[in-house]
């Protein structure tokens, strides 16, 4: 199953889960009290809350735990919630240095300053076998310090960004990071998330 991410028409809280598009309205099967910098309920937290309660008997701590957890499911049981579908973007399945899941959208910085955005959509890469550029669909980074410092008009490839990059915003909350894509029209950043349910 694939994670998408947006930002609820209610609240305009970033959610993450599942999606579907049913018309002009895009869904994401989540919780309005998870959020994707807040969890549910940790081992840690668990901890915590026994040792605040004072419970050393390790079977009174496993019904406490199991009544907890159960208390937190009920709590955030997932149903779903209505996203601005402008903001529904994938999971690019990386993630940065710190550790911070990466989306469409996401903006990142690397150890030179440069900054990247992650698109997903079509663009163009040369294959070696055919000695010329051909067109794909995936996820790609853009930036406009690597076109201007260095001439590349080019999409580049995500690459193990688990290894140098720092996520630093997103487009849709910081419009400014956009990084634009080129300017010949060689990639197209914008793909639809999801086509029309049939």
């Amino acid at each position: 199953m694939d994670l998408y991410r947006g930002k609820t028409v209610k609240t305009g809280d970033w959610i993450i889960g599942a999606a579907v598009c049913l018309g002009e309205k895009a869904y994401i099967l989540g919780s309005e009290s998870i959020f994707p910098e807040r969890p549910a309920y940790q081992r840690m937290q668990l901890r915590l809350d026994i040792a605040n309660a004072r419970i050393l008997e390790p079977m009174q701590a496993a019904e406490f735990g199991w009544k907890k957890a159960l208390e937190k499911y009920e709590e955030n049981f997932p149903i779903w919630l209505e996203i601005r579908p402008e903001t529904l973007t994938r999971c690019c399945d990386r993630h940065d240095i710190p550790g911070n899941v990466l989306f469409e959208g996401d903006v990142y910085q690397n150890d030179s300053g440069n900054m990247f955005e992650i698109c997903y959509g079509k663009y163009q890469a040369y294959c070696p076998a055919d000695r010329d550029y051909m067109e794909n669909v995936g996820f790609f980074a853009i930036s406009k310090d690597v076109r201007e410092d260095m001439g590349v008009e080019k999409p580049m490839p995500l690459g193990y960004t688990e290894e140098y990059a720092y996520l630093v915003g997103n487009i849709f909350d910081t419009p400014e990071l956009s990084q634009e894509a080129a300017p010949d029209g060689s990639q197209e950043a914008g793909q639809p998330a999801l086509k029309q349910a049939t």
